[in-house]
């Protein structure tokens, strides 16, 4: 079963929501405002983050910048009653899937939802696509290790490449540079970014 957090600050609306994903087949988890939701997203993993652009506190941009910097698995479909131009382009930068202007048919979501779904399992990793960011033949094995076989630790992939876990630190470093970020989580968002492109 496919997870969907819905963050929304309108009640009515969220609640409908939850109760139309579920009622669909879904496991969708309510978010009333952008701390909730990251609260939820450090919890467990989601495959369709659905959320508005304004909500009280902090608004939704903060949501989905912690998505693409922590989450590089879950896809972002924004719902707001306040379109901008600005808004659609910015959201088109950061990736975001699809972009509904309230009063929305729910029927176009529940379409979008499947087909980001879809579009996950059909998208494979294109590991030429790393070669434009200058990375090198050994970095690519260390994604590798760390996003197909869940190598985690610097440790563990220096053992199956038969280095050391300074080295491997060091490509690590080299990486992050390369993709122009500052953790290893980030980095790894990057890459996969990248690789689906």
């Amino acid at each position: 079963m496919h997870n969907i957090l819905v963050a929304e600050d309108e009640d009515i609306l969220r609640r409908n929501l939850i109760f139309i994903l579920n009622s669909s087949g879904y496991s969708a988890v309510p978010a009333r405002t952008t701390a909730e939701g990251i609260a939820l997203l450090k919890k467990r993993n989601f495959d369709v983050v659905v959320t508005d652009l304004v909500m009280p506190v902090n608004g939704g941009s903060e949501l989905i910048s912690f998505v693409y910097e922590n989450c590089s698995e879950t896809a972002v479909i924004i719902i707001t009653a306040y379109p901008t131009t600005d808004s659609a382009i910015n959201a088109v930068k950061q990736g975001v899937s699809d972009y509904f202007t309230k009063p929305f048919k729910t029927e176009d979501l529940l379409e979008s939802i499947k087909r980001v779904i879809e579009e996950k399992k059909e998208v494979p990793f294109t590991w030429e696509k790393l070669s434009s960011f200058g990375v090198t033949k050994r970095e690519e094995s260390i994604l590798r290790l760390i996003l197909e076989e869940g190598a985690a630790e610097n440790k563990e992939i220096a053992e199956r490449l038969s280095i050391k876990s300074t080295t491997v630190k060091q490509h690590m470093e080299n990486l992050c540079g390369k993709f122009g970020t500052k953790n290893r989580t980030s980095l790894l968002s990057a890459v996969v970014r990248a690789l689906r492109k």
